[in-house]
């Protein structure tokens, strides 16, 4: 009886960076905060506001977390685009920050993170590799 040859290194898929889709509609915020993610070894998806962002979670990607803003212009805010990822995508993490809003405490079942704005992009990264350690700590 012969045995099964071993999977080449080719063949075994490499370990998946954790992903990030970052929802900010201020270029240069959302730039500087996607450049840390990804020094910080996340693969980072960029939307300059809910509705795009919405449009691309509609597709079949992989993401893990998202961190939106609060206010932002279009059809819909961080807040309602924290509802559609809760019930279209409900395993993926989400994070909330701004500037001038704080989401009211009935919608605290909406996100599970806040970050107050201005905050330092480098430490941001430790903080949600957290919240996606612990939902893998809970599946």
């Amino acid at each position: 009886m012969t045995q099964p040859d071993a999977p080449s290194e080719a063949e075994v898929a490499p370990e998946r960076l954790p992903t990030i889709l970052v929802v900010e509609d201020e270029f240069l915020i959302r730039m500087d905060i996607a450049e840390e993610l990804r020094l910080a070894g996340w693969t980072v998806y960029e939307a300059g506001n809910a509705d795009a962002a919405i449009e691309l979670l509609s597709t079949p990607i992989i993401v893990d977390l998202v961190l939106t803003d609060v206010q932002m212009p279009g059809r819909r805010d961080g807040i309602a685009l924290a509802e559609f990822v809760r019930s279209e995508r409900p395993a993926v993490r989400i994070a909330v920050m701004s500037g001038h809003h704080i989401p009211n405490p009935q919608q605290r079942h909406l996100y599970d993170g806040f970050f107050a704005k201005p905050f330092l992009a480098d430490r941001i990264a430790k903080q949600l590799r957290r919240l996606v350690e612990k939902k893998a700590q809970d599946d």
